[in-house]
């Protein structure tokens, strides 16, 4: 099967763990025999988001608007804006913070099991 959706229709909804956050869903494992969950992040400027762990999959982003700081543990601060990409690992603690602008994000989780909207080990 064939999934062809256009982002720009779909609504921002609440992210149902992270406040502030918004989503869109682009495809899940809910809603299809896949074996990733794509998403459309957005978060406000200033927000405060807490470390936190995807234990059975890989976080893989591409920043496609605004500018942050992602701190991966082990590895310290890495600046993001446009164009920046990066893969955290299953299992590894991660932090967006110091949202400098609106930040939008193209998200996705791949791994064991997929994301099943509980929530991920949060500090």
């Amino acid at each position: 099967m064939t999934d062809s959706i256009n982002v720009e229709k779909l609504s921002w909804e609440p992210h149902p763990f992270s406040k502030g956050v918004l989503i869109k869903k682009l495809l899940s494992k809910e809603e299809g025999d896949v074996n990733l969950t794509i998403l459309m992040v957005k978060v406000k400027k200033g927000l405060q988001i807490a470390a936190h762990v995807h234990e059975n999959q890989d976080d893989i982003c591409y920043h496609l608007k605004g500018k942050c700081k992602m701190w991966v543990d082990g590895i310290g601060d890495l600046e993001m804006r446009a164009g920046s990409f990066i893969r955290i690992p299953a299992g590894v603690k991660h932090q967006p913070h110091d949202i400098e602008e609106d930040i939008v994000v193209f998200d996705i989780f791949f791994g064991k099991e997929q994301v099943q909207w509980s929530p991920a080990k949060a500090e």
